[in-house]
Order: structure tokens, then sequence, then C-alpha cells
């Protein structure tokens, strides 16, 4: 699997970097400092997987995300960060994340963590699935809103870490008629991203 790794302080990337490297299946292909480098690494090197903090100099995360999945759409990120701010999370799960990690975490936490999302899934850290929970509840006017079979279906295996590919084979549906459910779905139950959605559904026993 090959990395991007983004984070502003160089001593924190070559920690970062061990630890990925010491994992034969990864690659870590380039680094970034700033967001615009973030941006440039993803244009010219086209990784699996991007790995950055939410504050670095430049284009901010959210923005770096956005405009790298235009370039990449299939690119998987995962933000590796100290901040836990309300404000940081509510805006980096409404753009397409895989995950969002602490650095207080283990570093074999991380490895975990790349693993599932280079299988399809999403991961995040507790204080961050309990701030997300929090989010769901708060938003959704109705906490059972009335999904058809059909979306339910969906959402068990969005719920399951599944990604719209695979969910498209799985229902015998083109990928496009998935999106099309997924963006459904979410606004049934209020939600603004993939992370958010399996946060509701499991709280709710779809898993």
């Amino acid at each position: 699997m090959r990395v991007v790794l983004a984070d502003d302080h160089p001593l924190v990337r070559s920690g970062i970097r061990t630890t990925l490297m010491n994992q034969a299946r990864l690659e870590v292909v380039a680094e970034a400092s700033t967001g615009e480098q973030a941006l440039q690494a993803v244009v010219e090197h086209r990784p699996d997987l991007l790995v950055l903090d939410v504050s670095m100099p430049g284009l901010a995360a959210d923005q770096v995300i956005s405009r790298a999945r235009e370039v990449l759409p299939e690119l998987k990120t995962l933000i590796l960060t100290a901040y836990d701010d309300d404000a940081y999370v509510r805006r980096l799960t409404q753009v397409p994340i895989s995950g969002y990690l602490l650095k207080d975490e283990a570093p074999e936490t991380l490895l975990q963590a790349i693993l599932v999302i280079k299988q399809g899934g999403v991961w995040f850290s507790r204080t961050i699935a309990d701030k997300l929970m929090g989010f769901s509840r708060s938003h959704a006017d109705d906490p059972f809103p009335a999904l058809s079979a059909r979306e339910r279906e969906l959402l068990a295996l969005i719920a399951r870490g599944l990604d719209n590919q695979f969910i498209a084979t799985e229902l015998n549906l083109a990928e496009q008629t998935v999106r099309n459910y997924a963006s459904t779905i979410y606004q049934k139950i209020g939600v603004n991203s993939r992370v958010e959605a399996v946060v509701w559904a499991r709280e709710r026993g779809l898993k």
C-alpha cells in the first residue's frame, strides 16, 4: 500500500514513517509539511492512502482531501492528529475520510487502522467515535427515520465498513445507484458523512 505522509513536525513524521516502514506491505512514497505539498504529492505519486494532520500551514486538511479526491477519487484518507476539538471533528467528518486517529494511540493501533482502511473499512479513536455519536443524535430529528427495506439493507453493509464497489456487487446494483442510495440514507438519518452513518448504524445494532 502506497502512502503519502503529511505532518508539519519532522520528528513526528519520522516516527510515523518508521512505524509504517516496519510493515513490508506499506511504502511511504512521499512526505509533506504543508497542505499544498500534501496535495502535490497526491497528484505526483497517486498513493493508496493519505495520512495527514489537521493543522498544517497552507491549505486546510478538508480542502486538501476534497481536492485530492477530485484528482484521485479512490484515495483513502486517514486523519492522524492530536486535535479532538468538536470544530475539527465536525469539519473533517464532512469530507470523505476513512478514519480519524489521535496521536496518543499506540503504534500498533495505527497499523491496525490502516489495515482496516485498506480493506475498505473505517476507523476512528474512541474519543472521536463518542463525539460523532453525539453529533448524530443532535442532528437527527427522528431517531428512527423510515428507511425502506433496501435502504436498511444497504446501510447495514455500510456499517460493516464495506465500500461502494463491494456493495454494488453484493446487491447487484450499479455503483452510482449505491451512491444515490447512500446520499438518500444520509439525509434521512441526519448525518453528513459515511463515518457518521457507520456510527449511527452501529449504535442501533446494524453491523
